[in-house]
């Protein structure tokens, strides 16, 4: 979630659809590409996004200064109540959601690895939830 908070307007390349994450897991910069929804959806906010000369922080709190981790854990259960869902939910589960659709439609674990900013590869496999019909395609698709 600190990523989320520090995110900085001069991390976000509209032009290269890319953001820099500065010192994100494990105190490393990692550049992860803005596609489909996501991008659009970051283009739609900075154009109604509050400007401050004071706060480059790309998302703000309503008072135009910079957002805290409160605030989003806030909001993510707002949105979960406005949407119907009954189960308790946090953004690292957002994360875990994340990961395992992107594998789903064909993101290679390696790759996801990256996205995510882990050193270890057994970090990411904790974050994929492989249904058995999955598994067996992958296998399937690799075997000799």
């Amino acid at each position: 979630m600190s990523e989320l908070v520090n995110l900085r307007l001069g991390d976000v390349s509209l032009e290269t659809k890319e953001l820099t994450v500065r010192q994100g897991k494990g105190r490393k910069d990692r550049v992860v590409p803005l596609v489909g929804q996501a991008l659009e959806a970051l283009k739609a906010y900075l154009k109604v996004r509050t400007s401050s000369l004071e706060y480059d922080h790309v998302f703000l709190a309503r008072n135009a200064t910079s957002m805290d981790q409160r605030t989003v854990r806030y909001r993510i259960q707002k949105y979960y109540e406005q949407a119907g869902i009954k189960k308790k939910g946090s953004v690292h589960t957002l994360r875990h959601t994340f990961a395992t659709h992107q594998v789903h439609n064909g993101l290679k674990i390696n790759q996801l690895k990256e996205v995510l900013g882990h050193k270890k590869m057994e970090t990411t496999y904790k974050y994929v939830h492989l249904d058995r019909t999955n598994l067996r395609q992958e296998m399937e698709s690799g075997a000799l």
